[in-house]
């Protein structure tokens, strides 16, 4: 088995896809037209120079997909969701395993509001006979959502014509111990959110990566948050719903589900996070705003803690990351 513990980011915004319109790269575009000085053009290398000089939102952008993250552990393939973004992913899985009949995936549902399902019906290697999924949630009737969504009035395909082999694990709400897989085992926290949603953190050989998103936190005292921080406790990475922007009146979104990134780096810095990832961008907000969101994140952290070692960062689509 392998030792890898790779994290890829496939989906990041959050309540429904938001692609890039041609305006969006037109102000793109006159945004970098006016950093262009003539020393900048003059030769390839100083083109590219210039080029490396950028944010990587001026020269790219954070992604419209939703919700989707792909953990490579100890052998094993985690999916985390199936939003938009789990056909991107299907795209890479085809050159593999997933491609020729012989892949295998266990996929972590957090909930089944539609900006985290709506990729799964055009997910193309669950139509290939011999790929095996596993769809794993706390929600005890997660089987029959799917076979609910997929049915004529929304889609022409059923769930039971799927030519893989399925199967649904349901998770106990309270169980302490997780769910393993060999050396690799995954927990579990319910969040506060509409209809209900949970967390997943994932551990193997000493790393831990964290998936936490659609969670509120109403209540911000010590006791209230102490099974939050637990559960955080020592993560090498954790993804946080960070839907709200600092200008955002919470109180105004109230029960709507979501965070902030100043909930995020306090619980960060409480459970001793090293690496924090602000995630579910609100489809609203353009890749401009979402840099001066993480500007403000970390201006709020360096008031919170001066010099702290947290690293604060905007999830950005196709981002992968390495804990072994």
């Amino acid at each position: 088995m392998s030792d890898e513990f790779t994290i890829k980011l496939h989906g990041v915004r959050g309540s429904l896809p938001t692609p890039l319109s041609s305006q969006d790269i037109e102000r793109k575009i006159l945004r970098v037209l006016k950093k262009v000085e003539a020393e900048d053009i003059k030769s390839n290398a100083s083109i590219t120079k210039f080029m490396d000089s950028l944010s990587r939102l001026d020269k790219g952008t954070a992604g419209g997909n939703s919700a989707c993250v792909q953990m490579s552990v100890g052998g094993y393939e985690l999916f985390f969701d199936g939003g938009s973004g789990c056909v991107r992913m299907a795209k890479e899985l085809f050159a593999g395993a997933f491609g020729r009949g012989k892949g295998e995936a266990h996929w972590f549902i957090t909930h089944t509001h539609h900006d985290h399902i709506v990729g799964i019906p055009m997910f193309g290697p669950l139509y290939i006979p011999g790929n095996r999924f596993h769809f794993i949630s706390p929600f005890k009737d997660l089987e029959s959502r799917f076979h609910r969504y997929l049915q004529g009035d929304f889609f022409p395909v059923p769930f039971a014509s799927l030519a893989s082999t399925i199967d649904f694990i349901s998770l106990e709400e309270e169980n302490k111990q997780g769910y393993d897989l060999g050396d690799v085992k995954v927990r579990w926290l319910c969040n506060d959110h509409p209809g209900g949603s949970y967390s997943y953190r994932v551990e193997y050989k000493g790393k831990v990566a964290i998936l936490s998103t659609d969670a509120e936190y109403k209540q911000l005292s010590f006791q209230a948050l102490k099974p939050v921080e637990e559960f955080f406790s020592n993560a090498d990475i954790l993804i946080f719903d960070a839907q709200y922007a600092f200008t955002d009146s919470v109180a105004m979104k109230r029960d709507w589900g979501h965070s902030s990134s100043m909930v995020g780096i306090d619980l960060a810095l409480d459970a001793n996070v090293k690496k924090l990832l602000l995630f579910h961008h609100d489809p609203v907000l353009s890749d401009e705003q979402l840099e001066e969101n993480l500007f403000n994140a970390h201006r709020y952290l360096e008031n919170m803690e001066p010099g702290s070692q947290l690293e604060v960062d905007l999830a950005i689509e196709g981002d992968v990351f390495k804990l072994l």
